[in-house]
């Protein structure tokens, strides 16, 4: 695959480039010359690496794994463990770099109902205030459609429940099962969510990741396309 244009990295193939380059070309047509477009390209270039962040994570979470197993000795453990973070921290900011570059195009288009110049405003940036901009501002527009769909997505809330959990409260342990035969015990689970730890964790999770910013992704490129 072409290197993204933004930043230069060759894109994993999960990652929804074509709607990501498409964004981006006609921002930058539209409005590079916009007081705020420094914000825009910020957040652009943020969710390309918080992504590929998310996948190398993963992938030396799936290495380790492979090598130590789910219940390894404490420093594979906490290897692992960090890595696990890394990958949920990771996903779940390239999701709010998503909002906020989307809050940034905003901005080009209305200065007033998504102020962007001071720290303060900046930092007042996050999902849930982008779609509350975003409705007031586009009231009926068929993009808040498909934030209403990511808000709603059970695999976004548990994204976001996780990526807190991690940041803000706990390591969470893990729980083992023995079983009557040799090879029947279940798989260690983690205890966040009682994930299961094995080969399927995180591609089902990166699949979600994948999946939730190019339906957000798409509708932007409709969004940006009919903007006089």
């Amino acid at each position: 695959m072409p290197p993204l244009t933004p930043n230069g990295l060759i894109p994993h193939i999960d990652f929804p480039a074509e709607p990501y380059e498409a964004v981006h070309a006609d921002v930058a047509a539209r409005w590079s010359g916009a007081a705020s477009y420094r914000q825009y390209s910020s957040a652009w270039n943020a969710l390309a690496y918080r992504f590929h962040g998310a996948v190398d994570a993963g992938d030396q979470f799936q290495r380790s794994l492979v090598k130590f197993g789910s219940h390894p000795a404490p420093q594979q453990r906490y290897q692992q463990e960090e890595a696990l973070f890394n990958f949920f921290s990771n996903g779940f900011s390239a999701f709010e770099a998503l909002f906020y570059g989307l809050f940034a195009i905003g901005s080009f288009i209305d200065a007033a109902a998504f102020p962007l110049t001071t720290p303060k405003e900046q930092q007042r940036v996050s999902p849930s205030h982008t779609n509350d901009a975003y409705k007031r501002a586009f009231p009926g527009n068929a993009i808040l459609a498909a934030f209403a769909n990511v808000f709603h997505d059970p695999s976004y809330q548990r994204w976001r429940e996780m990526r807190n959990v991690l940041t803000h409260r706990a390591a969470p342990g893990r729980r083992m099962y023995v079983g009557i035969g040799t090879d029947d015990a279940p798989p260690v689970e983690w205890k966040l969510n009682d994930l299961p730890l094995d080969k399927y964790m995180v591609p089902a999770h990166q699949s979600e990741l994948a999946q939730i910013i190019s339906g957000v992704l798409s509708a932007t490129k409709t969004f940006v396309a009919k903007q006089a």
